[in-house]
């Protein structure tokens, strides 16, 4: 068995699930490619920016809207991200929106939306 992303895949990654390399049963690392590695891409570089921990912490409304449009810029900066179509809602309506509970959406510009739940990416 080896490494293979389908014909025709622009972007291959490796994936990665519970930080750390994904194996098939053989042992041999699992890839995403396409959307999928734009989305991985994307987890990483909330995670590694430290602003969703912030803003999940973060009791100032204005605060957290800081921090949401830092998000948004850094993921902006992704030429594979359609600009102005990055968005960030508490995942449970209604509620309030300091329970760390946060979706982001984001449109690629050409493998359509990606959906997460941030809140996979923090950890307490």
């Amino acid at each position: 068995m080896s490494l293979q992303a389908p014909e025709g895949a622009k972007y291959i990654d490796l994936l990665i699930r519970g930080d750390d390399l994904a194996l098939d049963p053989a042992g041999v690392p699992e890839l995403v490619w396409d959307r999928d590695s734009i989305a991985q891409d994307i987890k990483h570089a909330i995670r590694e920016s430290g602003y969703l921990v912030e803003m999940v912490a973060e009791r100032s409304r204005d605060r957290r809207r800081l921090l949401m449009q830092k998000i948004r810029l850094l993921l902006e900066d992704d030429l594979r991200i359609v600009p102005g179509t990055v968005e960030i809602e508490p995942l449970l309506p209604g509620f309030p929106k300091d329970e760390g509970r946060w979706g982001l959406v984001a449109q690629t510009r050409e493998f359509g939306a990606v959906d997460l739940d941030l809140s996979q990416l923090v950890t307490t």
